[in-house]
């Protein structure tokens, strides 16, 4: 979705996105009924956080390969 963003705005971007997933799987995992360590509910929202990455900064529009183009010159007889 955020595929040709510059490399700095993805970092920026995957870093803010795997912070809230992890702080939101550890604020969930304290305040659920479940009887949760807040570490593994920090883990699940890492591993839900970087799918949610992945997605987010993979370019998935497909581009064609470069082609190589090469000029003709006239040839001189």
């Amino acid at each position: 979705m955020l595929g040709p963003l510059p490399t700095l705005y993805r970092v920026i971007v995957s870093v803010c996105a795997l912070l809230a997933f992890v702080g939101l799987g550890a604020w969930l995992a304290v305040t659920l009924p479940v009887p949760l360590l807040a570490s593994a509910g920090a883990g699940i929202g890492a591993g839900i956080g970087a799918v949610a990455v992945l997605l987010l900064v993979h370019d998935f529009e497909e581009r064609g390969s470069a082609h190589r183009v090469r000029l003709r010159t006239p040839r001189h007889r």
